[in-house]
């Protein structure tokens, strides 16, 4: 094959394939990781003209670096990567067990670091662009979602070095910030919400049970409106961030992102809680907690 030549890590998820099917569309030659083994059979069915396909697990930076040594080379050259892969654990940050707030930095940031490190040289040769994946999470945090937040900051952060320093080769590096997305992995995590709450320890209900409900309560109507973006809207800004001639630094992709990305930007700490705390009231409450909350019985200020 001829034509350019992109890495898509994370090419089994949801955006990860559309993100590879747009690239192949687009005319590029395509390598791919996958989460695991048993995912690289249904990949290759989903697209058969990637021309290589690896495992990688992305909490393994280490293995993930050489995997991606063995996609370069195989692809011959390379012209761009795209970091398609995230996990999303929920549970608020006083219960949040250490090893998956651990887990979630590595494969949310760490594992964009060791590909950005195997890439590069690659990349410099080619003057190529490498694509990551934040969210409006790496900008506007949220209760219950302490390390997927944190992950994304770290990551907002780490973008800014990586393209300070890379500029130095005409390498571009851009972040694509998607809202919600509809996608497999979004779908399984709403639908294990019920199950974590019905589970619950006592005191961890008496404390965070309103929150956990009151997530699966948007999550529900956010999927019931169909308000979540399709990753296919994703994989054309990533198609276009590749082919512009200035690309821009940071791309916003869904109009939930656009708006909690310009809210960073314009308002204070404080005014940003108070929307965030009252977005998460609109879920209606059961008849104990109206009882316990006496801002349930007055109206609130719309956007307060």
């Amino acid at each position: 094959m001829t034509g350019p030549a992109a890495l898509v890590v994370g090419g089994n998820g949801g955006m990860g394939l559309s993100v590879t099917r747009a690239l192949l569309a687009s005319g590029y030659k395509v390598g791919a990781t996958v989460s695991c083994t048993d995912a690289i059979f249904a990949f290759t069915k989903a697209c058969p003209d990637c021309v290589a396909v690896e495992a990688a697990d992305l909490a393994r930076p280490e293995e993930l670096k050489m995997s991606v040594d063995r996609l370069i080379r195989d692809l011959g050259s390379l012209d761009a990567v795209v970091i398609c892969a995230a996990v999303a654990p929920f549970a608020p940050a006083e219960t949040t067990a250490l090893d998956v707030f651990r887990r979630t930095m590595e494969i949310n940031c760490l594992s964009n670091l060791a590909v950005y490190q195997a890439s590069l040289p690659a990349l410099r040769r080619t003057r190529g662009r490498l694509i990551l994946t934040g969210s409006w999470s790496g900008v506007v945090a949220t209760p219950m979602m302490a390390s997927y937040v944190a992950s994304k900051f770290a990551l907002e952060g780490l973008v800014d070095v990586m393209r300070q320093e890379a500029g130095a080769w005409g390498v571009e590096v851009i972040l694509v910030q998607p809202g919600a997305l509809d996608t497999q992995m979004m779908r399984r995590s709403q639908a294990s919400l019920a199950k974590v709450i019905a589970e619950l320890p006592a005191d961890e209900a008496a404390s965070y049970g309103r929150l956990y409900r009151q997530m699966k309560y948007r999550a529900d109507e956010g999927l019931a409106a169909q308000k979540y973006t399709s990753p296919d809207t994703v994989a054309s800004v990533v198609v276009h961030a590749l082919n512009a001639e200035r690309p821009e630094t940071r791309y916003p992709v869904g109009s939930d992102a656009e708006y909690m990305c310009e809210m960073a930007r314009s308002r204070t700490d404080r005014e940003i809680d108070a929307f965030i705390l009252d977005m998460y009231r609109t879920a209606p409450l059961d008849a104990d907690e109206k009882s316990a909350d006496p801002s349930a019985k007055a109206p609130r200020e719309e956007g307060a």
